[in-house]
C-alpha cells in the first residue's frame, strides 16, 4: 500500500470578497442540511489553501454565521453535541490550529485519507433559522430543531405518561433500569409503518427538589422517531428547570457510571440472599428468584403518580418480600404452626412468613437486646405488608397526586434497607463466606432516585 502526500499551495493574502464569502458559507450550510445526521463539514475539506480557509472561517465565526467544533469537549467533532464555545475561544483555537498535510493509503483503485484535522464547521442557529423552511420538516418538530442548529446532546423533558403507550403495548420492546432505557418495535408485532419507531436511548430528569420525575431524551434520538411519534412526544413535553439523572449524563458522555438503581440493587440482594441460604441449609429463603437481569418489568419508579399505580407497586413489593418467603426453608428449623384457644377449642394455624423469619433469625443469631437491626428490618417487612393490607381488598377511586413519587421513593428505600440488612446478617454465617457480593453493591453505589 503506497502512501501519498498532497502538497498545499502557497498562502494567498487577497481580501475576501462577498461572492467568495457567500459561496463558502453556502457550502457549509448545504453540507449540514444534506448530511444524514446534521453533521459538520471537516474544515480541511473546504479547500487546499489552508490559510485562505482560516481567513474565511475566522471572519464568519466573528460575524456569528458559523461555529467551529474542535472535538475537545465531545469525542465526535462531526456532530454538534453541545452549544458552541464563545466566539473568542473559537477564534483562538482556529489561530492555533496546525493544518496537517493529507496522507492517503491506496487500496487498489481506492485511495483513503488516513489523517484529519480535528475541526468541523457548522452553520450557526441564527444562520439556519434564516434559511431553513419549516415546511420541509412538517410533523417532525424535533428534526426541525436539529435542522435549525440545536445541539444534539441537548435534551427535552417529558411527562412520564408518554412511556405508557410503549410499556403497555406488547408490539414494542420496552426496557428500562430506572436510569436509562430504550424502545423498539418488535419485528413480528404487526405495526403500521408509521408506528415502527425506534428510540435508541432515553433517561430521566428531575426538578430541583426531586419531587417530580420526567423522561429525558436527547434531541438526536427524538429526531429519529417517525413523524407520528414525534408529535406524540411533543404533546407530553414539559418546560421548566430540570436536571438530568447524573448517571445517565455520565453514560452519555462515554463514562461508565459506577452506581446502579435501587431496584436493581434490591433484586441483586435477593439473589445473593438465596445463594447464601442455599450454602447454609440447601434451601432458598425466597421462592421466586430475582436478580439484576430477572426483574419484573413493573418493578421501578412510577410512570404515573396515581393511586392505582402506587397501590400496584405496593402489592408487587410485598409479593417480592413477605409473600415470597419460602415456608419450606423454615421447615425443621422452627415450628411452622401455632396453637390457639378460641371459645374453649384449641385450633392450629399456620404462622405468617414474617413471624417465621423473625423467629428463625432470633433462634439462629445472637442480637443485642435493644435496637437490633433485625427488629428494624422485621418492622419494615410488616409496614410494607400493612401498607398493602387495606389496599388489597377494596375497590377505590383512582386519583392523581405528585406526592406518590416521593411516597414510593421512601417506601423502596425502606424496603432496600431491610433486604440489605438481611443479607448482612446472613453474611456472618461461616457457610456464606464463599458467596460473592458485587463491589458496587458492597460499597453501596446505589442511586435512590
Amino acid at each position: 500500500m503506497a502512501k501519498v502526500a498532497a502538497l498545499k499551495g502557497k498562502p494567498r493574502s487577497r481580501r475576501v470578497n462577498s461572492t467568495e464569502r457567500a459561496d463558502f458559507l453556502k457550502r457549509i450550510t448545504d453540507f449540514y442540511l444534506a448530511s444524514r445526521d446534521f453533521n459538520g463539514v471537516p474544515l480541511d475539506d473546504l479547500g487546499e489553501d489552508y490559510e485562505r480557509i482560516r481567513t474565511l472561517a475566522r471572519g464568519l465565526v466573528s460575524e456569528g454565521e458559523i461555529s467551529l467544533n474542535f472535538g475537545d469537549r465531545h469525542p465526535n467533532p462531526h456532530i454538534l453535541a453541545f452549544e458552541p464555545e464563545p466566539i473568542n475561544q473559537q477564534v483562538e483555537k482556529l489561530d492555533r490550529l496546525v493544518f496537517q498535510e493529507p496522507m492517503y493509503e491506496e487500496f487498489g483503485p481506492i485511495k483513503l485519507r488516513t489523517n484529519w484535522n480535528p475541526c468541523c464547521v457548522y452553520p450557526t442557529r441564527s444562520r439556519l433559522r434564516a434559511v431553513v423552511d419549516p415546511a420541509r420538516y412538517s410533523g417532525r418538530p424535533y428534526t426541525l430543531l436539529m435542522a435549525q442548529g440545536e445541539p444534539q446532546i441537548g435534551y427535552r423533558a417529558f411527562n412520564l405518561r408518554v412511556l405508557e403507550f410503549y410499556r403497555n403495548d406488547p408490539r414494542y420492546w420496552y426496557t428500562t433500569d430506572d436510569i436509562h432505557g430504550n424502545i423498539s418495535a418488535r419485528t413480528e408485532g404487526g405495526l403500521n409503518p408509521e408506528d415502527e419507531t425506534f428510540l435508541q436511548t432515553f433517561g430521566f430528569a428531575y426538578d430541583k427538589d426531586l419531587k417530580s420525575r420526567y423522561v429525558a431524551v436527547f434531541l438526536r434520538y427524538l429526531s429519529g422517531l417517525t413523524p407520528e411519534h414525534q408529535q406524540r412526544w411533543k404533546l407530553d413535553e414539559v418546560t421548566g428547570e430540570t436536571f438530568l439523572h447524573p448517571d445517565y449524563e455520565q453514560a452519555s458522555a462515554g463514562v461508565w457510571p459506577e452506581n446502579d438503581s435501587v431496584f436493581n440493587a434490591f433484586c441483586e440482594e435477593a439473589r445473593i440472599i438465596n445463594e447464601m441460604t442455599m450454602a447454609i441449609s440447601g434451601k432458598p429463603l425466597f421462592r421466586e428468584g430475582y436478580s439484576r437481569e430477572n426483574k419484573p418489568p413493573e418493578f421501578g419508579f412510577l410512570i404515573r403518580p396515581t393511586k392505582k399505580e402506587y397501590e400496584t407497586f405496593v402489592h408487587l413489593l410485598d409479593k417480592m418480600m413477605s409473600d415470597n418467603l419460602n415456608h419450606d426453608f423454615f421447615d425443621g428449623k422452627i415450628p411452622l404452626k401455632v396453637q390457639e384457644e378460641r371459645d374453649g377449642v384449641i385450633i392450629e394455624r399456620q404462622k405468617g412468613t414474617i413471624v417465621l423469619l423473625d423467629e428463625w433469625l432470633t433462634k439462629s443469631v445472637k442480637f443485642p437486646q435493644h435496637s437490633s437491626p433485625k427488629d428494624k428490618m422485621i418492622m419494615a417487612f410488616k409496614e410494607i405488608r400493612n401498607e398493602r393490607g387495606p389496599l388489597a381488598h377494596k375497590v377505590r377511586a383512582d386519583k392523581w397526586d405528585d406526592s406518590y413519587f416521593a411516597k414510593q421513593r421512601e417506601l423502596i428505600m425502606k424496603a432496600y434497607d431491610a433486604i440489605r440488612t438481611l443479607r448482612l446478617i446472613l453474611a456472618n454465617h461461616p457457610l456464606s463466606k464463599a458467596v460473592k457480593v458485587p463491589d458496587w453493591l458492597y460499597q453501596g453505589k446505589i442511586r435512590m432516585y
